[in-house]
């Protein structure tokens, strides 16, 4: 096979780079609005940046790190699951959610500018403040008396409450950390926790609380005290609907909590049967009627409401395993920029995207003890975009004497 003209490679580098830069922000702008634009975006943009390694002949310099390879052993592990699956051409449906794992090394290897990575997170805090506009507009003329959950342009409150959950965590990390202050960011975190308070969604809630917990301590642990003397005064002024529903986290007979926990015993029965390589992605469909489902909840929902459960029906241990393996490398690999980071003052900012990104990851695996957050797809996908830009190898900023 003939190799590469080099000058045609050098015409076309360029190109392809308009198109991947074109891609990202297009990605970020519409990731909490049209799910289908941000797919076209990742997709234009994958495909352009793997064509420039191949034109380019630098594969062995693609950056994934142990994240990575933990990443590939989980799609493994779910490829596992569709050959074992009780109705494989059901669970071959995964393979697409298995696609969105490509997001995290297409930006952790296209990202490799301090201002690029700056504006990003930039527009994913200004994308959050659009959607949660949107949101809000049932309330612009009704006041705090409209009903209902808040969902804005995505299809579930699940889901528009997930998003803003992670782009809140990395406005306050922006805010926090970032030399000098940038007030728009504090307004624009006002107007996303507003939203999120009357998304009335309890896992996004301790999501984020956790997550924000997170953030303090890592920016001055003396300022920890602040966060339930805030928590107690928004409980205090907060319309009786969103105390109605804070106070039911206390109410172990909470009729959402106990639908839970039938749904999981439902899900550990199915898991005892297939436990190493599990039933097959979207398989409870198929089988959950063979099984004691007393509460009629998991014919109803045909979901765990909870990534830990449903990665044991749907993967088994293997699964479950790998998946585990992720975070574990994607914290560790975290952890070692910010020891590297903690002494340089000059490089504030980057500790503001490393902790937001960092939180978001937390807070998205505490929503998904009770809610499969692995499987919506705009919530994943933003979060494999932030993973992704945290673990980019960006160049420094210069120290300014």
């Amino acid at each position: 096979m003939p190799e590469n003209d080099p000058s045609k490679v050098n015409h076309v580098i360029p190109a392809l780079d308009k198109v991947i830069q074109f891609s990202l922000f297009t990605f970020v702008a519409f990731s909490m609005f049209s799910i289908s634009v941000t797919q076209t975006a990742f997709a234009l943009g994958a495909l352009a940046w793997l064509l420039k390694v191949h034109l380019t002949q630098t594969w062995k310099g693609l950056r994934g790190t142990w994240v990575g390879v933990a990443i590939l052993c989980f799609c493994l592990a779910c490829v596992l699951s569709i050959t074992t699956s009780v109705d494989p051409e059901n669970s071959i449906k995964l393979i697409k959610k298995l696609l969105q794992f490509v997001i995290f090394f297409w930006v952790a290897n296209t990202v490799q500018d301090e201002k690029q990575r700056n504006l990003l997170v930039g527009l994913v805090i200004v994308a959050g403040v659009a959607t949660a506009l949107n949101g809000l507009s049932p309330y612009w003329s009704t006041g705090f008396s409209a009903s209902g959950r808040l969902k804005g342009t995505l299809s579930k409150e699940a889901t528009f409450s997930g998003v803003l959950m992670l782009a809140g965590l990395v406005a306050l990390g922006r805010f926090l950390f970032h030399k000098p202050k940038e007030y728009w960011v504090l307004g624009s975190l006002g107007i996303i926790g507003l939203c999120l308070l009357l998304s009335l969604t309890r896992q996004a809630w301790l999501g984020f609380f956790i997550g924000t917990i997170f953030i303090v301590f890592f920016w001055n642990k003396k300022y920890l005290w602040a966060i339930p003397i805030a928590l107690a005064g928004l409980l205090l002024f907060s319309p009786d609907k969103i105390k109605s529903r804070a106070f039911s986290f206390k109410n172990i007979k909470d009729s959402s909590l106990q639908g839970r926990v039938s749904t999981w015993k439902g899900g550990w029965e199915i898991f005892k049967d297939y436990p190493i390589t599990g039933c097959g992605y979207k398989c409870v469909d198929s089988i959950h009627s063979q099984y004691p489902d007393p509460s009629g909840l998991i014919a109803r929902y045909r979901g765990m409401h909870s990534n830990i459960f449903q990665l044991l029906v749907d993967t088994g241990i293997v699964g479950l395993g790998t998946w585990l393996a992720i975070w574990t490398a994607y914290f560790i690999e975290i952890f070692k920029r910010w020891r590297t980071l903690a002494e340089e003052t000059s490089q504030n900012n980057i500790k503001g995207i490393l902790m937001g990104s960092m939180a978001a990851v937390i807070s998205f695996i505490i929503g998904g003890f009770f809610e499969t957050n692995i499987y919506d797809s705009e919530v994943a996908m933003l979060l494999y975009f932030l993973m992704g830009i945290s673990l980019s190898k960006v160049k420094k900023s210069p120290v300014v004497d």
